[in-house]
């Protein structure tokens, strides 16, 4: 049975959230209030074309104008309404305020915001910035030492798109067992909370307030090489040994007793840097990937975009897909991160 879905809004978030749920072969009306839509009004990353956003978010999605279609006579024809249900969002399709509360649907009725509905931040003005600082989440990224780092643009729109996802496959799979109409309401910054749960059992259990990465963690995770960078996770951990990183990089001194637990290597944290990071220089990060696998290391190449699309793990993933732009280009991006086929 092909599930229908009714997506309200032109955001990030929600355009995201029934992305996915197209991936699975449910069919997305989206509704875009008087002929406008934020999408296509951003700025276009792939050629000179506006609409890029748009390309990527509405690819196998119908949209239709909302003065054509009447949200209110035709939602009941729907399994899943996903929407922006603020306040200030509702009213560009002539909705009533409790449309939440009060809109006919299928099976469930999820409302994806910033904040959530009636609650003390829900009318404030926000960013993708605003929500990862309102998280936590800035406050946990980048070094001790630095200021708070940011994640890259939309990193929170698109979480809180998959965590509504989620809810409604959930919420279709509880209808079919209870028949019962769920009415969902999802913060993105909820959403992006989760993602401290480690640090939060901390604050709770002992009261520790979890800081960003502490100094003895800068030689041993991202390192400078010839052309790049590397992710370097041996030693990592307070109890694990260097021997591996020492044979790495031919640094036999790295194997003295005083560098094999997190403490020696914090006493002696000048020394320990001064001799694992300088012969990183000798080297591209392809190289020293290669080296690594060998000695079976836990290394990363740090990819730049260019390299991302020139990798032969997403290449075998089959991961790319072809999309045409609002200027009739065809562009290569990113597709649905999961494979979805009837298991008979």
């Amino acid at each position: 049975m092909v599930r229908k879905i009714l997506e309200i809004g032109s955001g990030v978030a929600v355009g995201y959230a029934t992305q996915i749920l197209t991936s699975v072969g449910w069919e997305v009306t989206k509704v875009i209030p008087n002929g406008y839509d934020f999408l296509t009004e951003m700025q276009s990353r792939w050629g000179g074309g506006t609409g890029g956003a748009s390309v990527f978010l509405d690819k196998n999605k119908r949209v239709v104008d909302s003065d054509d279609f009447d949200i209110l006579a035709n939602a009941p024809d729907f399994d899943v309404v996903v929407g922006d249900f603020s306040k200030q969002n509702i009213h560009q399709f002539a909705l009533p305020t409790n449309a939440f509360s009060s809109l006919d649907v299928g099976c469930s009725l999820i409302s994806l915001t910033s904040f959530g509905l009636d609650q003390l931040l829900s009318n404030q003005p926000h960013s993708d910035l605003i929500l990862q600082a309102a998280s936590s989440l800035l406050y946990l990224t980048g070094e001790h030492h630095q200021a708070p780092q940011q994640l890259p643009p939309y990193t929170a729109q698109m979480s809180g798109g998959l965590a509504a996802s989620s809810a409604a496959i959930a919420a279709v799979r509880a209808y079919r067992l209870d028949k019962q109409v769920r009415r969902i309401d999802l913060s993105i910054v909820e959403a992006l909370a989760i993602h401290s749960f480690t640090q939060s059992a901390s604050y709770v259990h002992r009261g520790e307030i979890a800081r960003r990465e502490p100094e003895i963690k800068e030689g041993l995770r991202v390192v400078p090489t010839l052309d790049g960078y590397v992710y370097c996770a041996p030693g990592a951990t307070a109890s694990m040994r260097m021997d591996g990183l020492a044979d790495l990089i031919n640094e036999p001194r790295l194997k003295n007793e005083k560098f094999q637990t997190a403490v020696g290597r914090k006493n002696n944290y000048k020394e320990f840097v001064n001799l694992f990071v300088p012969p990183f220089k000798q080297l591209t990060a392809m190289e020293w990937f290669l080296r690594a696998e060998e000695l079976h290391l836990t290394f990363s190449l740090i990819r730049t975009i260019d390299e991302l699309f020139s990798c032969e793990q997403l290449d075998e993933r089959d991961i790319w897909t072809e999309i045409e732009t609002l200027t009739g280009d065809s562009v290569r991006i990113p597709g649905t991160p999961f494979f979805a086929e009837p298991a008979f």
